[in-house]
């Protein structure tokens, strides 16, 4: 006989109780002490930005030459209009497209041949009279017109090619070389004339970064040389083509502003690490991250808590498309938007939603009927955006090789079963101020410096949590743990794959004990001293081969080793193989659980807690007093309720199955005296909760709420 047991109830047998005592609030100008040990951080340069529109269109508009028209059907009374109809407050429209195409008459050219009248001008008086900011797009090394005009400034790739399209290919990035200074100067010359043309609030530079970490152009031979590197040597390659990309910001910034001062500029950041390097030069941090468009729905929450930790405005960029860029035709509900944009202000940033003009420049009403649809529900809620800080909890590491894409599976893996914990965090490069955070978790394949495992060290020592896994606990260039003096020992890499995981401590519930499969491997690690075991390694009788193999997939368990799968030492947590990698790659629920009950021995106290399901994701942000309100501590609840997706296409959110009856605890040594479910607009009891802290129930939750605490 089988027995039912609901979602809840199960949770509950796996031990997954309410939270202990809570953390404070503070400014932000230092980490904020709390109960427990907590230490918060709240991110008071985000709350500073005032001004910055929260509805931005990327109004893409890339034509060939095969384009006989454009904008037959442009009225700018219309077009002004319908983004007034869209809720939109600020618009990117073109300068220059990838094709290298003008929509406005440049001295420069090649204006586009199809266009008859001054596109950019005319968007851009119809913005102004209508009080929408407007910033002008200039894509920088994608430019097929150039790339056929100066085949000097091409990049040129290992093999001696490049870039330019075969016979009967369609073209792709062209990919020209910033090494080359009259190519730089010439885009500078562009941008110049643009902008002390027109009353543009700015520019946006699309393709910045080089298209590869090398290049073996004539120019850059000549560079390398010079500086006595050889340009066969990849990492001199690497910080070659970091300096150029720094030097090309650097110019494009400068010449920007010198043609109209005081103006935006924004770089379309693709998630690229070093923006530490790159941060002297962006108004703006905008993060292209359609969802649907290949991006996926983890890469935004790990590339927005990276980005918005430097203080800087940070845009969230989706799209009305069903699929990617261009996809004509393809348009989202408005309950998908909903859920992607609450998503994008629930962690302080703000709103950009793609879409892209065809050619005949009339906006389509479909479009702008989502849109603003969408858009108008930020309208409403911008009183508890605007001043809204972020408030972290925990830092998440990242590598921070220069022109590293931030794409890494391992870094997706510890994003989502960081979120699934309701872990309020950002993510940091290893260099970075991590010390002001309670917990700091790093990934996989982190393999940390002398330097960086001091740090690390004095901040345990101070009473800082650590979660290290898998590589992660050893020092780099080195086969040594700098986790020794807290008993954790590195005794190198388990030769079985799979390898075995069999729980020492209960995180499992009423399961009887079982051999887990932990599908990517192990390391091995030998405790000692005050370390203790939560899961011992296990191995099969041998690794499935030609040689040696039985049954379908692998060899099954044989027998438990000395090495720990799972393990902690006070305030230090260990995971013995690629927890994030494998959570991403297998979604298993024991890789959760095992995370779970490491995070609550080494950081018992935490900010938030909900009984919410696992698909929703929950952030806070916190709005200071002043400007006629009171202190606010604003928990954003997004249910992401998707529907069945197939191998074909990403899970949707078109039918939302609502939640009901969410209990939401906030941990903060503040008397909230008033809560309220801003969206539904009603009122909610306060329950106080032992130790510290409020208590609600939500009684629904459609597709994104913020619970406001207020402070009394």
């Amino acid at each position: 006989m089988s027995t039912s047991i609901d979602r809840r109830e199960f949770l509950s047998a796996l031990g997954l109780g309410a939270l202990a005592n809570g953390p404070s609030s503070g400014s932000g100008a230092e980490p904020v002490e709390g109960g427990g040990g907590m230490r918060l951080w709240i991110n008071d340069g985000l709350a500073a930005a005032k001004g910055k529109p929260w509805r931005k269109i990327h109004l893409d508009f890339h034509n060939s030459q095969h384009q006989p028209k454009i904008g037959e059907k442009f009225d700018a009374g219309e077009f002004g209009d319908r983004l007034l109809a869209g809720n939109v407050n600020a618009v990117v429209v073109f300068a220059k497209d990838m094709h290298g195409y003008f929509y406005y008459p440049s001295k420069y050219g090649p204006v586009h041949p199809g266009l008859s009248f001054d596109l950019l001008g005319e968007q851009v008086k119809a913005c102004r009279e209508r009080k929408i900011q407007v910033l002008a797009y200039y894509c920088t090394t994608w430019d097929h017109h150039m790339a056929n005009a100066h085949p000097e400034w091409l990049l040129i790739r290992r093999d001696g090619s490049n870039y330019l399209p075969k016979k009967g290919q369609t073209p792709g990035w062209t990919a020209l070389c910033p090494a080359n200074e009259d190519f730089v100067r010439t885009m500078c010359d562009h941008a110049t004339e643009f902008l002390s043309r027109y009353e543009l609030d700015g520019t946006f530079f699309d393709m910045s970064e080089p298209k590869d970490a090398e290049c073996f152009c004539p120019e850059c031979l000549r560079q390398l040389k010079a500086r006595g590197a050889d340009p066969k040597d990849a990492a001199a390659q690497r910080a070659h083509k970091h300096e150029l990309h720094l030097a090309l910001l650097k110019r494009l910034h400068a010449a920007s502003k010198a043609a109209r001062p005081g103006c935006q500029v924004d770089f379309n950041n693709i998630g690229l690490s070093r923006v530490s390097d790159r941060v002297p030069y962006l108004d703006n941090v905008d993060v292209e991250a359609l969802p649907t468009g290949g991006w996926g729905y983890w890469y935004f929450p790990l590339q927005g808590r990276y980005n918005r930790a430097f203080g800087v405005t940070t845009y969230g960029m989706t799209g009305r498309f069903n699929t990617a860029w261009a996809d004509f035709g393809g348009l989202k509900l408005p309950q998908q938007l909903d859920a992607e944009l609450g998503s994008i202000i629930g962690l302080g940033c703000r709103c950009d939603v793609g879409d892209q003009m065809p050619p005949t420049c009339r906006l389509d009403p479909a479009v702008y009927h989502v849109i603003g649809k969408s858009f108008g529900r930020i309208k409403q809620l911008e009183p508890y955006l605007e001043g809204a800080a972020p408030v972290a909890e925990a830092a998440m590491l990242i590598g921070s090789e220069p022109l590293r894409l931030l794409k890494d599976e391992s870094l997706y893996g510890i994003a989502k079963l960081m979120i699934e914990s309701r872990l309020q965090f950002d993510v940091m490069e290893p260099e970075g101020a991590w010390e002001r955070y309670g917990l700091v978790v790093i990934p996989d394949g982190l393999r940390v410096g002398p330097d960086i495992a001091g740090r690390l060290s004095k901040f345990i020592e101070g009473g800082g949590a650590v979660i290290a896994c898998h590589e992660g606990g050893l020092l780099a260039g080195e086969e040594k743990s700098w986790l020794e003096p807290v008993g954790l020992t590195y005794g190198g890499m388990s030769p079985f794959k799979p390898a075995y995981m069999i729980p020492e401590e209960n995180f499992t519930g009423e399961i009887p004990k079982y051999e887990y499969a932990l599908y990517e491997g192990a390391s091995q690690w030998r405790i000692g001293g005050p370390a203790r075991m939560v899961a011992r390694l296990g191995e099969p009788l041998f690794q499935r081969s030609a040689e040696h193999f039985t049954s379908h997939r692998q060899s099954p368990f044989d027998h438990a080793t000395d090495y720990a799968a799972v393990a902690v030492s006070g305030r230090v947590g260990l995971f013995g193989f690629p927890l994030g990698g494998s959570y991403f790659s297998q979604g298993y629920w024991v890789y959760r659980e095992a995370f779970r009950h490491v995070l609550d021995a080494v950081l018992p106290s935490r900010v938030v807690w909900t009984d919410a399901p696992l698909s929703t994701e929950v952030s806070v942000t916190r709005q200071a007093r002043g400007e006629g309100r009171p202190e606010r501590w604003l928990v954003h609840v997004i249910n992401f309720s998707a529907t069945r997706g197939t191998p074909k296409h990403p899970v949707l959110h078109e039918d939302p199955i609502p939640l009901a009856d969410v209990t939401i605890q906030l941990r903060a040594p503040a008397k909230f005296s008033v809560s309220r479910a801003i969206v539904a607009g009603k009122t909610l009891p306060v329950r106080a909760v032992a130790g510290g802290g409020a208590e609600v129930t939500v009684p629904r939750v459609p597709i994104h709420e913020i619970v406001s605490f207020e402070v009394g």
